[in-house]
């Protein structure tokens, strides 16, 4: 059997088992619906073993199209729920064209199919550090007031674009609202609203980041939640809900603004105790140039994580430098640029110290030192 053969058969066996699903679920609620389709859009058994989530997306096109060429009422549900749940662009546009060509041969729309998916948003808050390294956000939705649930995520900013620790869905939003509450103050974190466009930004770019690291071999142990893949369909089903579009991501300076950036910071008051000269200036070029080109953040907008590890990557290491006048005064630096990013931010005393003892941390790995900070020989 050749494998174009292979594949008929695994699309027709995928459509059959997606049939049997909807003849027992298809007379649900829009949110019965919407539940059981992201689970299985997820391909994943219950011993949380599934394809690639490449392999997955190929596999749901074959059902798609072998769905598209029944005319029953279970492959027209089938295909409604794959046009409002598909995490694939071109997958809900085919299946949303196969629905209606069918309805128009006169297969019976499912009552249902001119409400899935479209949720309202009931508000969106969110919980996060100073820094912006962390943040808990919350998304209230309901079916104009019925079916009130919400998906609560706690997105490590600090890698990427944001990777989820954290995801759940809950239908008591009390509960859901309460742990937002309990974080406010703690760590520093801040709750307060948050712009529907934004956090569809999140929780787009953390899909994106943890899809990366769940299909990356190199991932070990896998970070992200075990109910991750269960919800991916659903998570990205909402976010779309959330706003036309996603508010656009915080542009890195441009290489005039960093320059600037930089002069500023070589005028101030920070670098006082630093000499004057080439050296320091070359310092200052390379730990700028570390953390844009290398952790890809902003400079002036550094956290304590993103501190650590963009000064402790092996590129700042003195054999990597290969200059020992600027090896020997790039701690001195790092303290100071951090120092000085604290002050023009405007952060809190808490948050500075912490900013601080992130930097001394990383620069206690640079380099071994004598009792006067000089480099040991």
């Amino acid at each position: 059997m050749g494998d174009s053969d292979q594949g008929v058969d695994r699309a027709v066996a995928g459509a059959d088992f997606v049939e049997w699903n909807f003849s027992i679920m298809a007379g649900g609620s829009p949110w019965r619906i919407e539940q059981g389709m992201t689970q299985l859009v997820a391909h994943q058994g219950a011993e949380g073993f599934g394809p690639s989530l490449a392999v997955a997306a190929r596999e749901d096109a074959l059902v798609i199209h072998e769905l598209g060429r029944r005319a029953t009422p279970t492959a027209v549900a089938a295909l409604r729920a794959f046009q409002a749940m598909s995490p694939v662009d071109t997958q809900r546009e085919l299946a949303g064209l196969h629905a209606e060509r069918l309805v128009r041969q006169g297969v019976p729309d499912p009552y249902w199919a001119s409400s899935i998916g479209r949720v309202r948003v009931e508000g969106c808050w969110w919980a996060h550090d100073p820094f912006d390294e962390t943040a808990f956000v919350l998304c209230v939705f309901s079916y104009d007031g019925a079916d009130e649930h919400g998906i609560l995520a706690m997105i490590d900013l600090a890698i990427g674009g944001g990777l989820f620790r954290e995801l759940t869905l809950g239908t008591d939003v009390d509960v859901l609202r309460d742990v937002l509450r309990h974080a406010d103050g703690v760590d520093g974190l801040v709750t307060e609203p948050l712009d529907p466009a934004y956090a569809r930004r999140l929780f787009e770019d953390a899909i994106a980041t943890s899809d990366e690291v769940l299909e990356d071999r190199e991932y070990q142990p896998k970070l992200v939640p075990v109910a991750y893949r269960k919800m991916r369909a659903l998570t990205l089903a909402r976010a779309r809900a959330l706003s036309a579009a996603a508010a656009p991501p915080e542009s890195l300076p441009d290489s005039v603004e960093v320059e600037l950036m930089k002069r500023a910071f070589l005028a101030s008051g920070a670098v006082s105790k630093l000499p004057a000269g080439d050296v320091t200036r070359r310092a200052v070029d390379l730990l700028v140039a570390q953390f844009t080109d290398r952790a890809v953040c902003h400079p002036l907008h550094v956290g304590p994580r993103q501190v650590e590890a963009a000064v402790g990557l092996p590129d700042l290491a003195p054999d990597a430098i290969g200059d020992p006048d600027v090896s020997g005064i790039l701690p001195d630096v790092v303290r100071a640029w951090v120092s000085w990013t604290a002050v023009e931010r405007g952060l809190s005393r808490d948050a500075t110290e912490r900013l601080h003892r992130a930097a001394e941390q990383a620069c206690a790995r640079l380099r071994p030192a004598d009792t006067e900070g000089h480099q040991t020989t």
